[in-house]
């Protein structure tokens, strides 16, 4: 029984150690979390963030994501005319991009031991002037999920 207790006290210790740790690094990133905004910038440390934006000409999103997950709302914002770019970056966690239906949607980058997962409309069935986000996704032991 104390065998279980110590290993008990152990594990809650690292847990509040990464979550103070977490706390710390996510202090120290500059965020624009302004809604109306048209360059955001999120950072998800050990815990969860949530987004939505309310642009009127979003130009570029940013969020990094450590040991937690964060939800990215686009469904009620307008995209810069020349399109917008939304950098990604995960390790141990996960994050959901919602955009309209109407976007043209390009997905670059590498998910290592996780998955870039699309699921947004066929392109060809998309106005050649549809708006376009570009979204580059660096994963790493998580998932990025971009649907609609």
């Amino acid at each position: 029984m104390k065998r279980l207790f110590k290993i008990l006290a152990v594990v809650f210790a690292v847990q509040i150690g990464v979550w103070v740790a977490g706390r710390i690094a996510e202090s120290n990133v500059e965020q624009d979390t302004d809604p109306e905004s048209e360059d955001f910038s999120l950072a998800a440390y050990a815990n969860g963030k949530q987004y939505a934006s309310r642009s009127a000409k979003l130009h570029s999103g940013r969020a990094v994501t450590v040991f937690g997950g964060t939800d990215i709302d686009l469904t009620a914002a307008e995209l810069d005319p020349a399109g917008a770019t939304l950098r990604l970056k995960t390790r141990f966690g996960g994050v959901k991009v919602l955009v309209p239906g109407t976007w043209r949607v390009e997905v670059t980058g590498e998910a290592k031991n996780g998955e870039n997962d699309v699921r947004v409309a066929d392109p060809s069935t998309l106005s050649e002037d549809a708006p376009r986000l570009s979204v580059l996704a660096d994963t790493a032991f998580g998932g990025v999920l971009i649907t609609t």
